[in-house]
């Protein structure tokens, strides 16, 4: 079969030290990897091997047992990924990108695990930290902390396993706006940080409150859209007349709502955005 044959000729790539061709081929097998239907019962008894392969801190240290291990455990199931491929189907591309954020790579090895097992390593290793960091006991106790201070602590926390950093905070805890000190400060439980998808959420359903006549076409519609924004962060107005949008009504957005009601579907959009 393919899979085995390009994984092959990946050993033999890597093996002639041809890092080019071993690079081509990698690519080409972890996108038969990620083709693989999770929804399938015995694909999805593989899910973590098939997320981890995924991932480039897994193939700079696979070796011929990894590739062995492949073979046995992802290559019968590769039929599945063929019949899926087969089939005439709507892809919306949201639980692809979805799957992308549910794993993290840290750190200078790049090791990769599940967002909320990096979650509890984040802050099992902060309350270890707070019982003699000085700036930690003053952010737990409700004190201002300076800015050196905070660089002292974020360069601390960069340095220890699993390597924190504000863009790391961000991804796990699903906050592209909020501060480094302020995540600290939502661990240690002085700050409540909404994730972006709760205030989308919230958002979407005060939206919805506040127009109680809309249709079943039209719910559906905001529902789609809600999923559309915490999954991509940001939506633009040509987005609205195109796939996914097209699959309720041809014409997007313009065949299910008035141009006032557009407008202020608009205004909302613009308001999660900002």
């Amino acid at each position: 079969m393919r899979f085995e044959r390009d994984l092959l000729e990946y050993s033999l790539a890597v093996l002639n030290d041809d890092k080019e061709q071993a690079e081509t081929i990698k690519e080409g097998i972890v996108e038969q990897i990620s083709e693989l239907p999770l929804s399938v019962s015995f694909v999805n008894q593989e899910e973590a091997l098939i997320r981890a392969a995924q991932t480039s801190h897994y193939w700079a240290k696979a070796d011929e047992d990894a590739f062995d291990e492949l073979i046995a455990k992802l290559g019968p199931l590769m039929k599945f990924r063929e019949q899926n491929a087969g089939q005439e189907q709507t892809h919306l591309d949201l639980a692809d990108e979805l799957h992308k954020k549910e794993w993290v790579e840290f750190g200078p090895q790049h090791e990769a695990v599940s967002v909320t097992r990096y979650r509890e390593m984040v802050e099992a290793l902060i309350a270890e930290l707070t019982a003699h960091n000085p700036v930690l006991q003053k952010i737990k106790n409700g004190e201002l902390v300076s800015a050196m201070e905070a660089n002292e602590l974020a360069e601390l926390l960069h340095e220890e396993h699993p390597h924190i950093t504000e863009d790391l905070l961000r991804q796990v805890y699903k906050n592209r706006k909020a501060r480094f000190i302020q995540f600290i400060r939502h661990i240690l439980g002085i700050e409540v940080l909404k994730s972006f998808p709760d205030e989308v959420s919230a958002a979407f359903d005060q939206f919805i409150r506040a127009h109680t006549t809309l249709s079943s076409r039209q719910m559906e519609f905001l529902n789609l859209l809600k999923g559309f924004i915490i999954e991509r962060e940001k939506v633009e107005k040509k987005d609205l007349i195109n796939a996914p949008f097209t699959v309720i009504h041809p014409q997007g957005i313009r065949g299910v709502f008035s141009p006032f009601e557009i407008n202020e579907i608009l205004q909302l959009t613009e308001r999660l955005a900002a």
